[in-house]
């Protein structure tokens, strides 16, 4: 297979169109007739990925986060980020980006999230103009149960830390998320008769924009790559007709670590 075969795989499974208009996906390093025969996918494109690509033999990386983004001017050792698409070319592996256009598909990353949260009947909370059931975040029916009880089941996915706004006893019902940095649609979540909201990057005053909705951020990096892994095999299973493999990047690239508390 090459890579406008491989392309034409991940078209059907997120599809290039449900991209937002500012995002960067498709085939951001390589030839056209680049011959694909191991996928590693990976959260983005770093130098530990690289290796970890180079030991198992694949000659291709699905990135998540797009390293050309929302510009590159060069394309040198002068910085990380064109450091990491240069040592890539240099090494002949391919790279693709599913950003925005995974995270809305069916199936894709936010139903993915939806699955783990247990919700029932999700559906997009940003619905997609071009595609039915597509779109960003979901929102589906929960319990109902105690806010306290979502907020375990959250903090017991990821390492954390997981934080949180809202009355620990009240019973919800409804639960809205979102992969990433989905601060943007908080009202959205409300309007959708959400009672609690689970998403990343949200700030201090969010929690006075929340209004009584119940609100959990954690962090950016460990839920995605979490719903990535959940997504994975289904790329694995569309690639293995044409005998081309694909697994998740063992190597944890999340910059951002949690701080042990100290011994008093």
């Amino acid at each position: 297979m090459d890579i406008v075969g491989f392309l034409d795989v991940l078209e059907g499974l997120a599809p290039a169109r449900l991209a937002e208009e500012w995002d960067n996906v498709g085939l951001i390093v390589g030839r056209r007739t680049h011959v694909v025969r191991r996928v590693l996918v990976a959260l983005e494109l770093r130098s530990e990925v690289l290796a970890e690509a180079d030991d198992l033999g694949a000659d291709t990386v699905l990135v998540h986060h797009p390293p050309i983004f929302p510009s590159l001017t060069h394309v040198s050792d002068a910085s990380v980020g064109s450091q990491m698409v240069l040592l890539a070319a240099e090494d002949r592996i391919a790279v693709v980006a599913a950003h925005t256009n995974l995270d809305s598909a069916r199936g894709g990353l936010n139903d993915q999230m939806a699955r783990f949260l247990a919700l029932a009947g999700a559906i997009p909370l940003d619905p997609s103009d071009e595609l039915a059931g597509a779109g960003l975040g979901r929102v589906g029916g929960y319990g109902p149960k105690p806010f306290s009880e979502l907020v375990t089941h959250v903090a017991g996915l990821v390492p954390g830390p997981v934080t949180w706004v809202g009355e620990p006893a009240r019973r919800i019902s409804r639960v809205a998320c979102c992969t990433g940095s989905g601060a943007s649609f908080l009202d959205r979540a409300r309007e959708a008769g959400a009672d609690a909201y689970v998403t990343s990057d949200l700030k201090y005053h969010d929690a006075d924009r929340a209004e009584g909705l119940g609100l959990i951020c954690l962090p950016h990096g460990q839920i995605e790559g979490l719903a990535l892994a959940r997504w994975c095999p289904q790329l694995a299973s569309a690639l293995a007709p044409e005998g081309v493999a694909a697994s998740v990047a063992a190597v944890n690239t999340d910059p951002w670590q949690s701080a042990p508390r100290p011994t008093l």
